[in-house]
């Protein structure tokens, strides 16, 4: 009987382990490819239609995005005060 009770535990433990350590973005998880229809811009020239990808290929993209998260989350400091 006593043997169960510690199995139990160990099999709770182990569970709550393998959840705390799993690292699923469910917002990325669902992030696909998409294809933008070619089109006429607003001066009439022909856009080609071409995929846009989930994720930026640019080797700047996160340097940029934290640029910008910063600027939003401080943006108080960066506005002019009205007089």
């Amino acid at each position: 009987m006593h043997s169960l009770k510690w199995f139990n535990i160990m099999i709770v433990c182990f569970i709550s382990l393998q959840l705390a350590c799993t690292n699923v973005n469910d917002s990325e998880k669902g992030k696909k490819s998409v294809y933008v229809k070619s089109s006429i811009n607003y001066k009439g020239k022909f856009r080609k239609g071409h995929i846009r990808k989930p994720v930026s290929t640019d080797k700047n993209a996160i340097k940029n995005r934290n640029k910008s998260k910063y600027y939003y989350k401080t943006r108080g400091k960066y506005m002019r005060k009205k007089k």
